[in-house]
């Protein structure tokens, strides 16, 4: 694997999934990757593989995919837009009554939003409820970000077939970063990527057991990121006659 973590190092072909690609083949993810995605959809494939590698090379916006950018506001509009959030976001202390790795949310499935202090007390604080708000007043679809096989079916594969999502706003790990950018360039989606200040997955085990759901760390985003968040809700505090209803795994504006 030393030889393949070389090959990220140096960036071979502008490529930097090299290590993460070779483990994954056993995976279902990497296995459903292949036959649903690349073999299907060949041409999307090698078009998005050469956005990637521009992406790579030039290490800011080519193939509009931003990293921690200051300002977010084009990564999400009312046309096809979905905001994501990883799963280790759900508060530990109290614990989210929603459960932890899953795409459930009580806040939003129960509309606690369009109600006057009546939110449990562990959404209080909760950066899903906020980053869900954010993504709700601004008509854009939110989702609980769990497995990376869930992710492919949900957002991805989707985005391949019929343009689902055009545009996305994601708060991850840096780990997951350049596996999802290919992904997303493959997709068309043109997306901003924040990543967690802290308790995130810095290796590919780590990474595989939160996929599998276990993660005991509590995941942060940088201060920064938080303020511009709230600074977003306290813009848009209304949302009109807009609800969430929950589709399969995504929340959807109505």
């Amino acid at each position: 694997m030393i030889f393949f973590k070389w090959l990220d190092k140096i960036r071979f072909l502008n490529i930097r999934v090299w290590d993460f690609s070779l483990k994954s083949l056993i995976r279902y993810y990497g296995i459903a990757f292949i036959f649903q995605i690349i073999l299907k959809h060949p041409v999307k494939t090698i078009t998005g593989i050469k956005k990637y590698q521009k992406l790579t090379k030039n290490k800011k916006s080519a193939g509009r995919i931003l990293v921690n950018p200051l300002q977010a506001e084009k990564c999400t509009d009312q046309y096809k837009s979905v905001t994501g959030a990883g799963f280790c976001l759900k508060p530990l202390k109290p614990e989210c009554i929603s459960g932890r790795a899953n795409h459930d949310c009580r806040y939003f499935e129960n509309h606690f939003y369009l109600r006057d202090n009546t939110e449990p007390l562990c959404c209080k604080d909760c950066m899903i409820k906020k980053i869900g708000l954010m993504a709700l007043s601004a008509k854009s679809s939110f989702y609980i970000m769990t497995s990376a096989k869930d992710i492919l079916f949900d957002i991805i594969q989707p985005s391949v077939r019929s343009e689902k999502f055009q545009k996305g706003l994601f708060y991850m790990c840096n780990y997951s970063f350049e596996p999802f950018k290919i992904a997303l360039s493959i997709s068309g989606i043109d997306a901003c990527l924040y990543s967690f200040d802290a308790g995130d997955c810095k290796d590919y085990k780590s990474w595989l057991r939160a996929d599998i759901g276990i993660k005991n760390e509590q995941t942060t985003l940088h201060k920064t990121v938080k303020r511009s968040i709230e600074s977003n809700l306290s813009v848009s505090s209304t949302f009109g006659n807009t609800i969430f209803k929950k589709a399969g795994n995504i929340f959807l504006p109505l």
